[in-house]
């Protein structure tokens, strides 16, 4: 499928900064396999192209020297030493090809990884010539974490010459569905919670009709990248990643709080939190607090894997490697198949929240809870309330489970202080709802309208 889908706010920004009348300095960046190369070859119509890996310095600016050789009319034979020799043949490419003032970097983390003086040298060129003649030149990355660091922080020497950023990232449910073609609604749910919406990982369920099928063959089949793909996504970024993966598969499990983590991975207590700390910066794990309408946390955070395909491969496919190897596909499907359900309820709120941006327009959503007391989800939008219920459930939802729902919104309207907000409940089933009507309080959500 070679086409862009929901990419239409990426490629309007790109657009407009192209075509701006000065020089542009642009930060692209999300997580691996997301399309951000494919996005950029596609949005734009004429520009230089640079992909760094982790070859030496010497290797990548010769490399890079390569593309520009036929434009200038180099020898073939022609080396470099220095990143200024290979700016100052870039700029001889801006003035003499007319037309072309785009070039892009793409996996940029790697260039100053082996060279620290790259990125003064950057902002040297950048400040001294290119920021002169109207070049427009993208940095692209992977490494959301280290970008931040070297392009997006305060120290960094190109924070306040940058004239954009824009994170690409996973498509959400709702244009994810767009790359199946499933006969059963429920497939599609437990197809993002092994995707989570990356473009390249739903490409390879699309061609399916149900989910178990594309699993088994594209997820738990030695050989196949999605078998190896979270140790690649994760290795790089650790130089001993034991008790990383430790920790992941912890909080795959759903043990959410340092305590907990630091039992179920065997860490030390008194160090967890500097792993943690660490994962957050790498985006690998997300710090939820619950939802509140003041910017200061009221209580201890709990801790989330942050993608979907990585909770996914640290619950199931990394602790049972050995039997995908060993083709006990059977037996790997057993393993998931006592706890997958519980997987994909995680999966579902994530959904359902979507939902709530998407189709309901709330300005702001997420989970609350107290001491005794939780709440799936709760969003605001102007002076309405939302307060929901998710059961991804053989059961259907009755009477009860409102009545259970309306009893904890006192709590919420304390914790929120406040009492002038009208509430509206929504109820999301994956089975259906016994004995209920929906009413202009009351909003009952089916499987099936989320296709709606």
């Amino acid at each position: 499928m070679g086409m862009l889908i929901d990419r239409e706010r990426e490629c309007e920004f790109l657009r407009r900064k192209i075509s701006s009348n000065k020089a542009e300095l642009l930060i692209i960046y999300g997580r691996r396999r997301v399309g951000k190369t494919f996005l950029l070859q596609n949005c734009l119509e004429k520009a230089l192209f640079f992909t760094a890996d982790l070859s030496s310095s010497i290797q990548l600016m010769n490399r890079f020297l390569d593309e520009i050789k036929p434009i200038l009319n180099l020898p073939v034979t022609l080396k470099i030493s220095t990143w200024d020799e290979f700016f100052s043949l870039l700029k001889n490419v801006f003035e003499t090809r007319e037309g072309l003032k785009v070039v892009v970097f793409d996996e940029f983390q790697y260039i100053p990884m082996k060279d620290e003086s790259f990125m003064s040298i950057l902002q040297r060129w950048w400040d001294e010539v290119f920021s002169k003649i109207g070049v427009k030149m993208i940095l692209c990355s992977s490494q959301i974490g280290m970008i931040e660091k070297i392009a997006l922080a305060q120290n960094s020497p190109l924070y306040g010459r940058r004239t954009g950023q824009y994170q690409i990232l996973p498509l959400d449910f709702f244009d994810s569905i767009k790359f199946l073609n499933f006969e059963n609604e429920e497939d599609y749910v437990k197809t993002y919670s092994v995707t989570d919406g990356v473009p390249l990982y739903l490409r390879e369920f699309s061609g399916y009709r149900d989910f178990k099928t594309a699993l088994i063959e594209k997820v738990l089949t030695p050989g196949e990248y999605l078998v190896e793909e979270g140790r690649f996504l994760t290795l790089e970024e650790f130089h001993d990643p034991s008790s990383y993966y430790s920790i992941l598969q912890a909080i795959a499990l759903g043990k959410t709080s340092p305590s907990e983590i630091a039992d179920v991975s065997g860490i030390d207590i008194r160090s967890i939190n500097v792993y943690l700390s660490r994962l957050v910066e790498l985006k690998f794990v997300e710090k939820e607090v619950p939802f509140s309408l003041s910017r200061k946390p009221k209580r201890k955070p709990r801790y989330h894997l942050s993608d979907e395909y990585l909770r996914f491969y640290f619950r199931y496919i990394h602790p049972h490697k050995e039997l995908i190897y060993r083709g006990l596909i059977n037996e790997a499907l057993e393993k998931i198949s006592t706890t997958f359900d519980q997987h994909v309820s995680f999966t579902f709120e994530k959904i359902v929240r979507q939902y709530m941006i998407r189709k309901v327009g709330v300005e702001k959503t997420g989970r609350w809870w107290s001491k005794d007391v939780e709440i799936d989800i709760v969003g605001i939008k102007g002076n309405t309330l939302y307060v929901g219920e998710c059961k991804w459930s053989n059961k259907k939802i009755d009477v009860l489970v409102l009545n259970r729902l309306r009893s904890k919104v006192p709590y919420l309207l304390k914790d929120l202080q406040i009492d002038n907000l009208s509430v509206v409940y929504y109820l999301f089933s994956r089975s259906g709802f016994d004995g209920l009507k929906e009413t202009e309080e009351v909003k009952l959500v089916e499987l099936k309208d989320l296709f709606r």
